[in-house]
């Protein structure tokens, strides 16, 4: 390939490039509203492990007995498993208290920076620019 080529295929490259949509990612305060903590007993429905989120969905039923759907999003799986949360405990069914901030514009969408088990066990696993503070006993 002459070099006149080369030069022409990298520019071709970087405008490509260059008109792709961007998924900028987005920070804490931009997504949820730390004058908006919440914390719900659900029941886990599924949970995507995946970059660059864990998606948790779970179930909540309120004093009336109505169940309500939530997404409740945390770290990325590699940074959940360093914390101690492994998959084979937070799988579709597990009971769990989830403790975070809900989004600013979306209904039913949280942070999660507390995951706490029925036995006592809990993770801690709170956002970059929250002010949540956990216990000792907590990951």
């Amino acid at each position: 390939m002459t070099r006149k080529g080369f030069c022409g295929l990298v520019l071709s490259l970087g405008w490509f490039v260059a008109t792709m949509p961007a998924s900028a990612h987005h920070s804490f305060a931009a997504t949820f509203d730390r004058d908006k903590p919440i914390t719900v007993k659900a029941v886990v429905t599924e949970v995507h492990w995946e970059n660059p989120h864990t998606l948790m969905y779970v179930d909540v039923k309120d004093e009336s007995g109505h169940v309500e759907k939530w997404t409740f999003e945390s770290y990325p799986p590699n940074v959940l498993y360093r914390k101690g949360l492994r998959q084979n405990r937070l799988k579709p069914g597990a009971e769990v208290t989830l403790t975070g901030f809900c989004a600013r514009s979306v209904p039913n969408w949280a942070e999660v920076s507390i995951v706490a088990f029925p036995d006592g066990e809990s993770f801690c696993v709170p956002a970059s620019g929250t002010t949540t503070q956990c216990d000792v006993n907590e990951r």
